[in-house]
């Protein structure tokens, strides 16, 4: 029987982890993990006694709430009515985990949100593993803060898996801006999706909001013990989320993007990863519209942050921030504040985080700022390449940065306004005009033709260019100097017609794309005839 008063606050939506990885893994590799609903329960934390136990710092024991045991949980958190001031307020936790009591834990206090509204709050401390909590609150000025609670969160269990053991599936989200083409193409990192974590559905977050450009990124950590697996890190995401939504009162967890001490980069708020988001993460509403704010999942006082997370770190700036054409190093001016374009939290508001050791970390020689500025003036991959070759006069501007795929074995694509470049075992290649335009709406590198295998070319009829795909090719044709919509033909349809010798041949030049016709067959048009795929799989040669 528990001692709060709980709810479930909702159900883990998802049953498999799915991460956009640009490592190529086969699909008897996927991991189909269970997991339980995620429980926050909640104790009001009444007015300190006369008869107190003496708290740490300055200031009058205000509240406190005497230690009880409870139901495991993972994460802790303490909340009041919005509008307090809470400058100078002291907020501390002692958990009992492991049969014994704890030494008192301080739980930095957050901003208030402005446009996310909600409650109060401590930064939530994630303690693993507990099953009894006792808290005190001190106040410099004596003052109370109205609406005192304490809410502890079990977040389920989920049989997890690292990035490198679970399947991939595409990439999802669509490009909020166009940069130039000088910015760097730096690739996607691996990143688990909402729908892999177990998030829970927000509240629309305004739909949620987006703005055309990302002018910085601010480091967080999230507080707590950084003895966790890897296969806890959704746990800690998840818990956090139930956190911010349910005991803050936000539409949505507060940050972007989360980083484990293994690497591990977790989909935050809602809105596409590749979208500058309005999140609820550093205090500031024009700093929330317009920096991404990423998560370190730990304490980082003396500790720093591992090399694995780091490196992730770093690959998630850089591909952010090179993708909207965002310098890393330099300042800005945003919400009344002067800051780096990488930032950590205590540059924008009065507060602890990210740590002091990962804080050094961000302005270090090598560091972090350093680090992302080579990756993003330095980066190299073959679509890169082709870019700079091409030219900006051929490739148009940078419409959504170079991120992987998974269709024919691994693959990255970037798009521009003139052309899209795909990179993929078959080699890169660059598609344009009409041929672009007929390869979209096949399903692009997902649909029926597969990854291009070629470059245009003019074929022997002057009038007709060409370009192969896996499973297809797509005609450019002119009919009286005029450009016609590219033509497609796939599978068995293009297998016939090129043993026919294609527009030299005796069906003539492409006219129409093939299409399904009654009877469950296929059909192509030409000059000179057809082709048709018969229900029985056997091509039909019709010449007129």
């Amino acid at each position: 029987m528990r001692f709060f008063s709980g709810a479930i606050v909702g159900a883990v939506l998802a049953t498999s982890f799915t991460f956009v990885n640009p490592s190529s893994v086969q699909a008897d590799e996927i991991v189909t993990p269970a997991a339980e609903a995620v429980d926050v329960s909640t104790a009001t934390i009444p007015a300190a006694s006369g008869d107190v136990s003496t708290a740490s710092g300055e200031g009058d024991l205000v509240a406190e709430l005497p230690a009880r045991r409870t139901d495991d949980f993972g994460l802790v958190g303490v909340t009041w009515d919005a509008g307090f001031d809470a400058t100078g307020l002291l907020v501390e936790v002692r958990l009992r985990s492991a049969g014994a009591w704890g030494e008192w834990e301080e739980l930095h206090v957050e901003s208030e949100v402005g446009d996310e509204g909600g409650r109060g709050g401590t930064e939530p401390l994630w303690a693993g593993t507990a099953d009894g909590v006792s808290v005190r609150v001190t106040s410099p000025t004596g003052q109370r803060p109205a609406g005192l609670q304490v809410a502890t969160i079990d977040p389920g269990t989920t049989t997890a898996a690292s990035a490198s053991a679970v399947s991939p599936a595409l990439y999802r989200g669509t490009s909020a801006a166009a940069t130039t083409v000088a910015s760097a193409l730096t690739p996607q990192p691996a990143i688990i999706l909402r729908s892999s974590w177990g998030a829970a559905r927000n509240t629309k977050c305004n739909s949620p909001t987006t703005v055309s450009e990302t002018r910085g990124a601010v480091v967080h950590h999230t507080a707590g013990t950084n003895s966790y697996t890897a296969a806890q890190s959704a746990q800690i995401v998840r818990a956090t989320q139930a956190y911010h939504m349910k005991s803050r009162n936000w539409c949505d967890i507060g940050y972007n993007f989360l980083v484990d001490q293994y690497g591990q980069i977790f989909e935050g708020r809602n809105g596409g990863i590749d979208r500058q988001v309005r999140a609820a993460h550093s205090g500031n509403d024009a700093v929330n519209t317009y920096a991404m704010g990423v998560s370190l999942m730990g304490t980082f006082s003396t500790m720093a942050p591992t090399p694995a997370a780091k490196n992730a770190v770093v690959k998630l700036i850089s591909w952010r921030l090179g993708s909207m054409g965002t310098p890393a190093l330099g300042t800005y001016s945003l919400g009344g504040k002067t800051l780096n374009r990488i930032a950590g939290h205590r540059d924008v508001v009065g507060t602890e985080c990210p740590g002091a050791a990962a804080y050094a970390w961000l302005g270090a020689p090598g560091g972090l700022r350093q680090s992302v500025a080579a990756s993003i003036a330095g980066g190299s991959t073959e679509i890169s390449v082709r870019a700079a070759r091409l030219g900006s006069s051929k490739t148009g501007s940078l419409v959504r940065a170079e991120y992987p795929f998974y269709n024919d074995g691994g693959g990255t694509k970037a798009r521009f306004k003139k052309i899209d470049i795909i990179s993929s075992r078959k080699g890169t290649f660059s598609l344009g005009d009409v041929i672009r335009s007929r390869y979209n709406s096949l399903g692009a590198q997902s649909g029926k033709l597969g990854v291009p295998t070629g470059s245009i070319y003019t074929t022997r009829r002057s009038n007709v260019r060409q370009q192969r795909f896996h499973f297809g090719t797509i005609y450019r044709v002119k009919r009286k100097g005029k450009l016609q919509p590219g033509i497609a033909l796939y599978d068995r349809l293009e297998n016939k017609y090129r043993s026919l010798k294609e527009a030299n041949g005796k069906l003539g030049v492409p006219e129409k794309t093939q299409r399904a016709i009654s009877g469950g067959r296929q059909r192509a048009w030409f000059s000179k005839g057809t082709l048709t795929l018969e229900k029985s799989g056997r091509v039909t040669v019709s010449v007129k």
